[in-house]
């Protein structure tokens, strides 16, 4: 059995299998096809390769027959470094008609990713197509066809592989694998069936239309499914013809069924390919063509489905939501898209632990699923938000539908012993109608709607109104949410500095506090409130913080030496979320060694309602910091009912007196007895303590009357670039 190199590589077919095999082995420099009596069938490239032909040369019975290497797949080193793989091409019955040599760069069967059994396991479909070339040239008198035998299946699988991988995030990629399988394997019918997540996806392809396709699949989930249990590879079962029958489905005909496996390793549905219409039963070679697809379907809905719950996530509803809207193009009706949001999670995982909040999700996931309509789909999208799509439907279905799902939370009270928690639901709900913009702005007002209902009191349902001014609130925050990532991610946030000016009469060391500003794509300032706001509501103030704290640190790295020298202090704000985040309190101990600014010259001021609201959290992050060598300051104190009971809960350096006091404390004596009081506990507990929204001299003077020590506002200077801030105390230093 030869071959002729000079015809083989004339062949337009062979560039399949050139471009399929660098599609599945892409770290592969080359391959070649040696046949029986070891010589060069086929390269993938034009230069010739001495070095793998005398490796073959010098043993050609150890390789073809296995005298000297077992198993399917020979691997070795050749003397440059190089590793080779050599996988045997044979007959069913054993007969060695050559060898496909996959080879690597120097060191690469050492690397990490080096995988020479899964490697093996991605050419056999390979090594199957051309030995069944091989034997039918060699039938034919010529082994020069084997390209042409080649040609269709390798294109067919190439093919598969680059649409499927085009569409792979929604049903698009698993309708083509089913409707392109069945049509290469010339059966009349295909059907791929995941009942946990309501997947049914059938394609008929010849006289076989007018059979009753779902009868069909009923019958094959109850007799054929139960029997793959324990399979991983496709199963061919016979069906014997039913006697005087002239139903085309009841004449006699052959299922091969490809089980389906989830990320466990159980089996969760399959693929059935039905009946060839020519009569001829499955090869092994549509065996192993059928189990590659498989896998590719397995990776379609790991890439698409939601592991914890079974439905769509992200990606797979986005395709899917794409895919409706074309559907719309032209049609009268409307798609409704609702935005579901658990209201109480995070009190369950605080309450009961993470696991209890697992358990939430799953059970709300499965009343989504039990109620859900068969024009509906239904996907999670982040660990509390899910979203339903109702196809062709009014406002009316969608609010009904919202109420039943809300109503029903009922299920979900959390009960662990004597304890429980009732768990609520906030639903928004927008429309979708012919001509609409992106259908991703569609989604984006369903959650702005969801929001709302939030707002409003939870446990409600909302429908997404463009002239309700709460809405529009939230419209306005979701584009400033926008601005603000893309400020954090091209460096567009800028931060100012305000002086803090000591009461002592020999005045003190520098005292600044950090702020951050944010100019709009326009140049305008944005107002701080509402930066922070939108970035408090959409849980952005960790990345916002961090930011804050490298760039900071960054800027006072060129003043080392002034800061070392006037032990001046600089306050930097923390947000509550920030609190919670377990890894940030590492991120700022490394970004200040890192940095060698001194610990002592950084106080971070954290506000009083945030360190309340999750006082354990708090202390444990103030502790860690200060033990670090870090200061803190208790911000806007005396603002809530109980800040003197929590003060002696948090061990802080500093108390920044809230400024509602200050304002009008010339005018109020209750503020100036407040402001007094708070002077005197922080002297007991030898605390500091700084005065905000200073306006007047006035006001400063009766501040260091009553025992303030630092008083902080425009009356003593307005904030300025961090920069211009530093280099004019850096100019007076230098002055004095």
């Amino acid at each position: 059995m030869t071959a002729n190199l000079h015809i083989l590589n004339n062949q337009g077919a062979m560039g399949h299998i050139k471009g399929l095999l660098m599609s599945l082995v892409p770290r592969a420099k080359s391959f070649i096809f040696y046949d029986a009596e070891c010589h060069v069938a086929w390269k993938s490239d034009s230069s010739a390769d001495y070095e793998v032909d005398r490796f073959i040369a010098e043993q050609p019975d150890d390789i073809l027959n296995g005298t000297k290497y077992g198993g399917t797949c020979i691997r070795s080193t050749l003397p440059t470094g190089r590793t080779v793989l050599l996988l045997r091409v044979r007959t069913n019955d054993g007969i060695a008609l050559g060898v496909l040599a996959a080879i690597f760069s120097r060191n690469a069967g050492k690397a990490s990713w080096f995988d020479a059994q899964a490697i093996e396991q991605a050419l056999l479909p390979i090594a199957d197509v051309i030995a069944e070339s091989v034997q039918l040239r060699v039938k034919l008198g010529s082994i020069v066809g084997i390209a042409d035998a080649a040609e269709t299946e390798l294109q067919f699988l190439y093919q598969l592989d680059q649409n499927v991988h085009g569409v792979a995030r929604s049903h698009s990629g698993l309708a083509q694998l089913v409707s392109h399988s069945g049509r290469y394997l010339g059966v009349a019918y295909s059907v791929l069936l995941l009942p946990a997540k309501r997947i049914r996806i059938s394609a008929t392809h010849s006289t076989w239309k007018d059979v009753d396709r779902k009868a069909l699949d009923s019958s094959m989930l109850e007799t054929l499914f139960p029997r793959l249990q324990d399979q991983h590879e496709p199963v061919i079962f016979e069906v014997p013809a039913r006697e005087n029958s002239t139903n085309k489905a009841e004449m006699g005909y052959q299922v091969m069924l490809c089980p389906m496996l989830d990320a466990r390793g159980n089996v969760e549905g399959a693929i059935a390919q039905v009946g060839r219409v020519s009569g001829e039963p499955f090869s092994a070679r549509h065996i192993r063509l059928m189990a590659h697809i498989a896998r590719k379907a397995e990776h379609v809905i790991t890439q698409s489905f939601d592991a914890m719950t079974g439905l769509m996530n992200r990606s797979g509803f986005d395709g899917q939501l794409e895919e409706s809207s074309k559907n719309l193009e032209g049609s009268d009706g409307a798609h409704q898209l609702l935005h579901f949001d658990v209201d109480n999670l995070q009190l369950v995982n605080d309450s009961f632990g993470h696991e209890a909040g697992d358990d939430v999700i799953r059970r709300f996931a499965q009343l989504i699923e039990s109620v859900l309509p068969r024009n509906g789909c239904a996907a999670r999208l982040t660990a509390d938000e899910f979203v339903v799509l109702l196809t062709q439907s009014s406002c009316k279905d969608a609010e009904d539908f919202a109420n039943l799902i809300r109503k029903q939370t009922d299920q979900l009270r959390y009960l662990q012993g004597d304890k429980s928690l009732q768990v609520t639901v906030s639903v928004g709900i927008a429309e979708f109608e012919p001509g609409s913009d992106e259908p991703a702005n569609s989604l984006r007002d369903a959650r702005i709607a969801c929001q709302s209902a939030k707002d409003h009191g939870r446990d409600r349902v909302e429908i997404y109104d463009h002239k309700d001014q709460s809405i529009i609130r939230r419209n306005d925050d979701m584009q400033l949410v926008t601005d603000i990532q893309r400020a954090l991610e091209s460096d567009g946030l800028e931060l100012y500095a305000q002086a803090i000016e000591s009461l002592a009469p020999d005045g003190g060391a520098p005292y600044f506090e950090i702020l951050l500003r944010m100019r709009g794509i326009n140049g305008e300032m944005v107002p701080s409130g509402a930066l922070f706001s939108a970035a408090e509501r959409y849980q952005l103030m960790p990345q916002i913080d961090r930011w804050v704290v490298s760039t900071t640190l960054k800027s006072l790295r060129a003043h080392l030496d002034y800061l070392t020298q006037t032990g001046a202090t600089i306050a930097v704000n923390l947000s509550g979320q920030s609190l919670s985040d377990d890894d940030i309190r590492l991120f700022i101990e490394e970004e200040i060694t890192a940095s060698g600014i001194p610990p002592g010259a950084l106080c971070f001021e954290i506000t009083e309602s945030a360190a309340v609201a999750n006082h354990k959290k708090a202390q444990a992050f103030i502790d860690a910091l200060r033990h670090y060598g870090c200061k803190f300051s208790l911000d806007d104190f005396g603002a809530g009912l109980s800040s003197f009971a929590y003060l002696k809960t948090f061990k802080v350096d500093t108390l920044k007196i809230d400024g509602s006091f200050i304002v009008d404390i010339d005018e109020n004596v209750i503020s100036e007895s407040m402001v007094a009081a708070i002077t005197q506990v922080a002297k007991v507990m030898e605390l500091t303590t700084v005065a905000e929204f200073v306006e007047t001299n006035q006001t400063k003077t009766l501040l260091r009357k009553i025992g303030v020590d630092f008083a902080q506002g425009y009356g003593v200077g307005k904030p300025m670039p961090l920069a211009e801030a530093l280099g004019g105390v850096m100019t007076q230093v230098k002055a004095s």
